[in-house]
């Protein structure tokens, strides 16, 4: 099992920070590896809402289904994996700093079976992918009004 926290400070308040990063129309603009991703559950999204995620992984395209675990506006979200290729969690945590948000999120994976052997392998890239993400969700929040 393996855990990834990458952090980012973004001149933005917590709520909006948390709007963008929690909506899952969202995440191809600061997720490379997303294709896609939709809640598959009726109601705004809160505990319990179901997410359908469709991402490039180890060079090819694989499919992710989540359950909300935890969604307190605008402080936290927390999401499990209920199918895909690894159990996968996912958390976001934001805080305020002055007029900014510090934006941390957390990853942890277990591997199953001979995905083991290259956990971390598996790791990293996770790491690389959070952080370039958060990076450009950074940018993406600030950049100026149109």
């Amino acid at each position: 099992m393996f855990t990834v926290t990458e952090t980012v400070s973004i001149d933005r308040s917590p709520y909006d920070v948390f709007e963008f990063l929690t909506d899952g129309r969202n995440r191809p603009q600061w997720d490379a590896t997303v294709i896609s991703e939709e809640v598959t559950s009726e109601g705004p999204v809160g505990v319990g809402s179901t997410i359908h995620t469709r991402m490039l992984a180890m060079g090819r395209e694989v499919d992710f289904d989540w359950r909300v675990t935890a969604f307190e506006t605008p402080t936290r979200m927390s999401i499990v994996s209920t199918a895909g290729m690894l159990p996968t969690s996912l958390t976001f945590e934001f805080s305020p700093s002055g007029d900014s948000c510090i934006a941390t999120a957390t990853i942890e994976g277990d591997p199953p079976g001979m995905l083991r052997f290259v956990e971390p392998m598996i790791a990293g890239g996770v790491r690389s992918t959070l952080a370039t993400g958060l990076a450009r969700a950074k940018a993406v929040l600030e950049a100026p009004a149109e």
